[in-house]
């Protein structure tokens, strides 16, 4: 019971602060979570026990795994050495420099427990300061720098941490057998979280493939992973939990608007649902600090080897240390790798500014506070863990220190301010429906809602398709042929259980027609093949991979052999063998590889054109309305696909990605008019209308959240 009346107060107490930072927006939301925590513990005594184990498979596992989840993973790979050198050579070298530090400054202070204070620290969370990005101008490759770089540091200092503590509790180091322990723990640890979370992708994968799409049911899953793989990681394989759960945040399916595999209710449950347990999560361990800082000043005080004002002014001398220290850093690393033309210029005053900030947006947060409320009382013999309560007191000190320096130095450094937030604190004109169909007279026959749902999709691309003329004919054909992706799949799933999909591909073929239009075109495929085959243009093995290629998707596609679930799974391991091998290449520098790519980059634009000009043919020789809807699908694959080949891929431009954006919601708002102008009319019930509003509505929040 006491647990609970605990959990209760604590939430509570993150409620009120919460409320209150509405009122005082200038006041980090973190701050307020830490007064109500000491207000607490002075007035009403209340005092928590952290276990370590527990405790960190609480916190870090659910926080890490969102944040790898949520990271863009184009600009992680981009700054894949900045981001490795600031996450993991950064904090070593934080820790043994920082370490050194510390016990010069307090010398009582064992050698280990020194290191274990500094390590506890590297962890940044930088996420206090991304709500200033955009208004206060800093630089967009700075910030993903520091994404990125929190995102692993999380879990390299987390691993110095582990062995400063065992180094204190047991009394025994061993650098070698460290360094060796350090690399088995990561490297399995890395291998375990990517088969786990592929496993956990397969399996949703899955369900959504049989038609099992209850958002609850899929929500749950995405919370329970993170659990389930630091509890496997780190109790019964012994390796990193840490690293095991950020490569499977990293590698997990994302749940944006992008991953269209996924219902846009299923996407919205899931990110809000996640959005609720990382904003509950965070605030606790604030709340928790705020909670432990009294009960450490408190000993402090009756300490006579070291005074409130001193541990203070130590806080303070050691947050200054861990900027010097990033600063320098920064400062270097850039000096010695941003010169393209091989010369290194010493002085850059935009170095020295990017530098500086860099530094101040160290900002420690939830998983120092979680690693340091995890140190264990005791060490080895029963005796207290040496200067628990000062540590303590130093990281919480520390914390504040660079909250406040992130909120109040960063703004005049930039010459800008605007409010700070951290992890877990986070329509259309009018239109004229004079197109509608003539049939404007009440019917009483009330319709279902799927069938409700095509007439509304249908009036939206007619709608859309008037206008097209006096918009950009690329962002319309990307909307319409969206949209004639959902048509068709509803008339599909009339006859059938098959779970529809909103993507035309290879491995999604929904009938006789899809399938001879795939024929159609892998033939149109491999005559371009054989013609710069013939005409020299690509190369013996080049010509055989792309041939074959296109023979095991003809076999596939046109005589499929097997029943669903096996087909799923075999397409299941093809695609992350692809995607491995893809990996691979891109990983090597060789002449052969760039040849092939080079020849692959030809055939795939030549049979692309080929199979444009085959069904531009079809098109015009055959006028049956699904037929003609169906080739035109078609033709928006092959034009994406010769668009992106051509460098000419306006899906991945800001202004395409803005108008289509804008067109997306133009056409919901279409939709809602659509719906109302059939509720008035009788053809739909008004609990129709309503899970009819109900799912634009889950889209139009789905929009909403890509581009958050």
């Amino acid at each position: 019971m006491e647990i609970v009346e605990s959990i209760i107060l604590i939430v509570s107490l993150l409620i009120i602060a919460n409320i209150v930072s509405h009122y005082f927006v200038s006041i980090p939301p973190s701050l307020l979570q830490i007064s109500a925590g000491i207000l607490a513990a002075l007035f009403m005594h209340v005092k928590v026990y952290v276990d370590t184990e527990w405790f960190l498979l609480a916190f870090i596992a659910p926080i890490i795994f969102n944040d790898g989840n949520n990271f863009p993973k184009k600009e992680l790979w981009e700054l894949k050495g900045p981001i490795l050198g600031n996450a993991v050579i950064l904090v070593i070298i934080s820790t043994l420099v920082g370490g050194v530090f510390v016990k010069w400054l307090i010398p009582s202070l064992p050698w280990a427990t020194a290191f274990t204070l500094v390590a506890v620290l590297s962890p940044t969370d930088p996420i206090a300061v991304e709500s200033i990005a955009k208004k206060a101008h800093v630089p967009d490759k700075l910030m993903h720098l520091i994404n990125g770089e929190s995102l692993i540091n999380d879990a390299s200092g987390l691993i110095c941490f582990k062995y400063g503590v065992a180094a204190t509790v047991t009394g025994v180091f061993s650098l070698k057998n460290a360094t060796m322990d350090f690399f088995y723990i990561a490297i399995v640890g890395a291998l375990l979280g990517a088969v786990m979370v592929w496993m956990f992708n397969g399996i949703r994968l899955y369900l959504m493939n049989q038609g099992v799409d209850d958002s609850i049911l899929h929500a749950i899953i995405q919370i329970i992973v993170p659990f389930i793989i630091y509890y496997v990681a780190d109790d019964i394989f012994k390796v990193s939990g840490v690293v095991a759960v950020v490569v499977g945040g990293l590698l997990n399916i994302s749940s944006n608007r992008n991953m269209s595999t996924f219902t846009p209710e299923i996407r919205l449950v899931t990110s809000r649902t996640w959005d609720l347990v990382v904003y509950v999560l965070n605030g606790i361990v604030f709340v928790l600090l705020g909670i432990e800082i009294p009960f450490a000043m408190e000993e402090l005080v009756h300490n006579d080897n070291i005074n409130t004002i001193k541990a203070t002014s130590l806080a303070f001398v050691i947050w200054l240390m861990l900027i010097v220290i990033r600063f320098i850093w920064s400062y270097v690393y850039s000096t010695f790798t941003n010169n393209g033309d091989g010369k290194i210029e010493l002085w850059s005053k935009h170095r020295l500014d990017t530098s500086l900030i860099s530094g101040i947006s160290g900002v420690r947060g939830a998983v120092t506070m979680v690693g340091v409320l995890s140190i264990p009382m005791t060490i080895k013999g029963g005796a207290a863990f040496p200067s628990r309560t000062l540590l303590l007191f130093i990281a919480s000190a520390v914390i504040i220190f660079s909250l406040l320096g992130a909120t109040f130095i960063i703004p005049l450094l930039t010459k800008n301010s605007a409010p700070v937030v951290y992890r877990g604190s986070s329509l259309g004109p009018d239109i004229d429906d004079s197109d509608d169909d003539s049939d404007d007279e009440p019917t009483p026959i009330l319709l279902t809602q799927d069938e409700a749902s095509r007439v509304i999709l249908e009036k939206t691309i007619k709608k859309l398709r008037t206008e097209m003329d006096d918009g950009d004919t690329a962002v319309y054909s990307s909307v319409i042929a969206e949209y004639l992706y959902d048509v068709r799949n509803l008339g599909i799933q009339a006859n059938s259980n098959q779970f529809r999909t909103s993507q035309i591909s290879k491995r999604r073929v929904k009938g006789k027609k899809d399938a001879e239009l795939w024929d159609i075109c892998f033939n149109c495929e491999l005559d371009a093949i054989e013609e710069l085959y013939e005409n020299n243009e690509i190369s013996d093995e080049s010509y055989d991979l792309a041939t074959s290629k296109i023979a095991n998707y003809k076999k596939e596609i046109v005589h499929r052999r097997y029943n669903s679930t096996i087909e799923f799974f075999l397409n299941y391991f093809r695609r992350t063998y692809l995607q491995i091998k893809h990996l691979i290449y891109r990983s090597v520098n060789s002449d052969d590889i760039k040849q092939m790519n080079q020849d692959s980059i030809k055939i795939s634009a030549a049979g692309a054109k080929s199979a444009l000009a085959k069904l531009q043919e079809l098109s015009q020789s055959n006028h049956e309305e699904v037929a003609d809807n169906l080739i035109y699908i078609f033709q928006r694959h092959y034009e994406d696909r010769l668009e992106l080949l051509q460098g000419k891929y306006r899906g991945r431009s800001p202004q395409f990605n803005s108008d289509r954006l804008n067109l997306e919601i133009k056409a919901l708002s279409y939709r809602r008019a659509f719906v109302q102008d059939m509720l008035e009319h009788g053809k739909i019930s008004k609990s129709t209308a309503n899970e009819l509003r109900q799912n634009i509505n889950y889209s139009e929040e789905v929009i909403n959240i890509g581009v958050d």
